[in-house]
């Protein structure tokens, strides 16, 4: 995906980030049944490409000022520069050839995102969290294969909503680890679980 609406990969633009940034990559992300789930989207939005989001390199700060780094954020944060913003980038670049060199060369840093989920867990069914782990640590999975995966193991029914109204039970607490919005066949692709217990203490999942 090298365009989206008015921008084009290797565009330079303002995001929610302070600055001047190139675009780098669009990454499709389609929503799953977790978002549904969540009550993020309703039912029939599920496999629907939102906005993508988009990976940016930083050059300037806002005042100009060259400062490379890195950001990701939702395309709905890009906003175009203006012509006198575009004006100043083409004489910094005239005097200072080598900042584009120094931005090609610089690494992407990496990003973590964590999405939640809390879940019922007793003495009978504890056993599932370090297997959960296992399955999702190897070679990553979306969230299509993780609900799939609790299904067939007769556990999906473990996981609460917590939007539902007058749920006031505690429950046990799931972080699916997300790096750099890494996807797989346009869906977020997590590589590792922390679970928590209901006083927020970390458990251990081998």
């Amino acid at each position: 995906m090298n365009t989206h609406k008015d921008f084009e990969v290797g565009q330079w633009v303002k995001s929610y980030a302070k600055g001047i940034h190139r675009i780098e990559k669009f990454v499709p992300i389609e929503f799953e049944e977790y978002h549904f789930f969540v009550r993020a989207i309703t039912k029939d939005k599920i496999g629907t490409l939102d906005e993508p989001f988009v990976i940016l390199k930083r050059l300037f700060n806002s005042k100009f000022k060259k400062q490379v780094g890195t950001d990701f954020c939702s395309s709905t944060f890009l906003k175009p520069i203006s012509a006198e913003e575009k004006a100043n980038i083409e004489e910094q670049l005239k005097l200072n050839p080598k900042f584009i060199t120094d931005l090609d060369k610089y690494s992407i840093s990496k990003f973590e995102s964590r999405y939640g989920l809390n879940i019922h867990i007793s003495e009978e069914t504890k056993s599932i969290l370090p297997e959960l782990a296992s399955f999702i640590r190897e070679g990553g999975k979306t969230f299509t294969e993780i609900f799939e995966w609790l299904d067939n193991k007769n556990c999906k029914d473990l996981l609460d909503n917590r939007s539902s109204l007058g749920n006031t039970d505690r429950s046990h607490y799931l972080q699916f680890i997300n790096w750099s919005y890494e996807t797989k066949d346009n869906k977020l692709l997590f590589t590792d679980l922390l679970a928590f217990t209901p006083n927020f203490e970390k458990i251990d999942l081998g």
